[in-house]
């Protein structure tokens, strides 16, 4: 069976575009936040260590050993495919979050903790994100696509039913609109505001004394991350109605994020003398 399928040149286009962006849009909003706020980048290499430190060196690759000792089990079965995606929605809530306050316990331990701060924090945490993991796993998957359209998939070691599926696959992607190309940005775009405005609830913590700021925003992370991977389980999607869903939720879930963002701007610490007692 011969690879049937060839990568438009306008998806091919606007995937590298997308790539350059999703490197490049964290860095200008960081140098935009660094000059009209006055915020060093020491924060947004804060919140790019906790970001690496929570989930790239321990939740992900938990998760991918995991998946992988149990994938037959989960295509076997959607409730308890359905069961694992709530697992991870609850994990990446869980590990982002108390990570973003680790970093700000220890981190900054001995400064105030301003908003100004949880802005630049959070943009360094959704920026490292869209540089590494988005940005760098689009690039690895967009030289995979182009090698195997100049493949014989018969060559490969599979068996006929998962030729059959990758093929099928890969028709779908060849398929969509070339714009489909800069979805991932879209999605950065936003999902970086969430991750500011997660770090703004998290300052709460400490502006205001309550440790309920912190589950509250482990589970905002939690619903929004699964309400986005369930979603495709629950309601039959497919093709480009699929990818608009998924950017619209995530969307949505950046405009409210800027409302959060702006609405606790500035808000007077409970504790002014001892912002950190007790927490």
């Amino acid at each position: 069976m011969t690879s049937s399928f060839q990568l438009g040149p306008g998806l091919i286009a606007t995937s590298i575009a997308a790539i350059l962006l999703e490197i490049l849009i964290p860095l200008g909003l960081g140098w935009l936040v660094a000059r009209r706020l006055g915020v060093s980048w020491r924060y947004f290499a804060y919140g790019a260590l906790i970001f690496g430190l929570f989930q790239i060196i321990s939740r992900i690759p938990l998760v991918q050993i995991t998946q992988a000792l149990i994938a037959p089990q989960l295509q076997a079965s959607r409730p308890l495919l359905l069961a694992w995606v709530t697992l991870l929605a609850l994990t990446a809530g869980l590990f982002e979050e108390f990570g973003r306050y680790v970093g700000y316990r220890w981190l900054m331990r001995h400064e105030p903790k301003t908003w100004d701060k949880a802005v630049m924090y959070g943009l360094g945490h959704g920026g490292i994100e869209s540089m590494l993991l988005i940005a760098g796993l689009s690039a690895l998957t967009l030289v995979q696509l182009i090698a195997l359209a100049q493949t014989d998939l018969s060559t490969l070691p599979l068996t006929p039913e998962q030729r059959a599926q990758v093929a099928q696959q890969l028709a779908e992607i060849a398929a969509q609109p070339a714009w489909a190309g800069l979805a991932g940005v879209w999605e950065r775009v936003w999902a970086m505001m969430f991750h500011v405005a997660m770090s703004v609830l998290v300052l709460q913590v400490f502006r205001r004394g309550s440790l309920r700021w912190l589950w509250l925003a482990i589970g905002a992370h939690a619903l929004l991350d699964w309400v986005v991977a369930a979603l495709p389980l629950l309601v039959p999607l497919s093709g480009s109605a699929r990818l608009l869903v998924s950017e619209g939720l995530v969307m949505l879930a950046g405009l409210c994020g800027l409302w959060l963002i702006m609405r606790l701007r500035d808000q007077p610490a409970a504790t002014p003398s001892t912002p950190d007692a007790g927490v």
